[in-house]
């Protein structure tokens, strides 16, 4: 029998508030502005989590905010060590939650790895990672960008050799086609910073 690629909601996992986000944030010393960062693409997550819904999608929000503020939480710590923030924070979700949703949301917020079968982004867009990957690149810093403004940025800080300059384009294209799919199935993409939704955060 094949592993599973989705997963049905299960009461026995736990799902982090708020509080809990941020006490993992502290837990594992995560930089200021890798902070705001996180609470920014939690709104936007939000705001697109309602037009997904507004679309027929609907996704569950205690979900999408605890994966948006959990999806940099190794971001830090492979800052000054190196390795992979994507998968480490995923394997450190994993450990703390024992939730494979949020997990999965985390590990694949850099790059989806389903290019056919049912998980493909032209399949179906509106997923819990897919949602929170498309947020991520939304978001420079803090600030609300277009996918072009993002992974100019992306390959001014990070494109120090032609292997990574190239893993880049190749995550602007899936960024890209995540966006194309979003609008095919009838999502706004359009946003401002007045539109995201608030988070009360204390």
């Amino acid at each position: 029998m094949l592993p599973l690629l989705t997963f049905e909601y299960n009461d026995t996992w736990k799902v982090p508030t708020m509080q809990e986000c941020f006490r993992l944030w502290n837990k594992y010393q995560m930089m200021p502005h890798i902070k705001a960062h996180c609470l920014t693409v939690a709104r936007t997550a939000l705001t697109f989590a309602k037009r997904f819904e507004l679309a027929g999608h609907p996704l569950r929000e205690d979900l999408v905010l605890a994966s948006a503020l959990l999806h940099d939480l190794a971001k830090s710590y492979t800052i000054y060590y190196g390795g992979d923030h994507a998968g480490l924070g995923a394997a450190w979700v994993m450990q703390e939650t024992q939730n494979p949703v949020i997990a999965q949301a985390v590990i694949a917020h850099v790059l989806w790895f389903f290019d056919e079968g049912e998980l493909a982004i032209d399949k179906n867009p509106c997923t819990l990672p897919i949602l929170i990957s498309y947020a991520d690149k939304r978001v420079q810093h803090d600030k609300i960008v277009s996918l072009d403004e993002r992974f100019a940025d992306l390959i001014k800080r990070y494109g120090t050799t032609q292997e990574k300059i190239d893993l880049i384009n190749i995550n602007y294209e899936q960024s890209k086609k995540m966006e194309n799919a979003l609008i095919r199935f009838g999502v706004d993409i359009n946003l401002e910073p007045k539109q995201l939704v608030k988070i009360k955060t204390k």
